[in-house]
């Protein structure tokens, strides 16, 4: 399995847009890994979590041709994740006509809906919706997926994060989260993962539905002691705001020591056999 990070920033991205503060600043005058696109991942090359607002930026600048993509997942219908428009690109003139392959998109109920909303032509689009929900597994081509509750959006939407097995490997995607739920620890009893990439939004700040430093740790103890991670297996943080958050080479620095890395963009990593 290998898996590339196609963007590893919160929602306003890393530099934001609009913000002169001292870490933005910093992040545009020295580029590289301190410049983030927002979250999405690519594993293989038929897999994409997450189809955010950054989509296009992101194949553009690590070069892939996403006509490849047959399966989506879906953690939740934030606009940084979830960017319906990109769905309007599939059908000609956009996109690669009826040859393009169907591609199977997997979340939870407010995908549908909004699709839906917005009017798009599944048909022209190759692509079918399954509604999925939490502790849900399914197969989809080489993969097998669980879907647990993320504690996010608990106001307002369904959210989501998941494992994907492929052949011997295993990886968990846990994205806009708190600490996970009580029934979410529960159903990862039994699961362990090659990786785990785990969310880290807003660093030094506070935040419930969010990791910060603090939080991560905490997460990341109960990570260890549950056994869900495997000999070698690694720890990867993403989902970086600039607010709360210093700059790559200082996240680097923090995580380290404990055992952790910070992802980036472009970042690629393959687990061999």
């Amino acid at each position: 399995m290998r898996f590339q990070f196609l963007g590893t920033g919160a929602s306003e991205g890393f530099p934001a847009l609009f913000c002169n503060c001292t870490v933005c600043s910093e992040a545009r005058r020295l580029g590289g890994k301190n410049l983030r696109l927002r979250s999405a991942l690519l594993v293989n090359d038929d897999l994409l979590v997450d189809f955010g607002p950054d989509l296009l930026a992101a194949a553009q600048r690590l070069n892939l041709n996403l006509w490849k993509v047959r399966t989506g997942l879906i953690t939740h219908t934030h606009e940084d994740h979830f960017n319906p428009d990109n769905f309007f690109l599939r059908p000609q003139p956009f996109g690669g006509g009826p040859n393009i392959p169907v591609m199977r998109l997997y979340g939870p109920k407010d995908v549908a809906v909004e699709l839906a909303a917005k009017g798009l032509d599944l048909e022209k689009a190759r692509l079918e919706i399954q509604t999925v929900s939490a502790f849900e597994s399914w197969q989809d081509n080489d993969y097998n997926f669980t879907a647990f509750r993320a504690y996010h959006a608990i106001d307002h939407l369904e959210a989501l994060f998941y494992s994907i097995e492929a052949g011997p490997h295993a990886i968990l995607y846990a994205t806009d989260t708190g600490y996970f739920p009580e029934e979410t620890w529960q159903a990862l009893q039994g699961h362990s993962f090659d990786a785990i990439i785990l969310e880290e939004t807003v660093g030094k700040g506070s935040y419930n539905q969010h990791l910060s430093f603090d939080t991560f740790l905490q997460v990341l103890e109960r990570i260890r002691d549950s056994g869900l991670l495997r000999p070698g297996g690694r720890v990867l943080a993403h989902h970086f705001s600039h607010s709360g958050n210093p700059l790559h080479d200082e996240l680097h620095a923090f995580f380290a020591p404990h055992g952790a890395e910070a992802a980036y963009d472009g970042m690629e990593v393959v687990l061999s056999d």
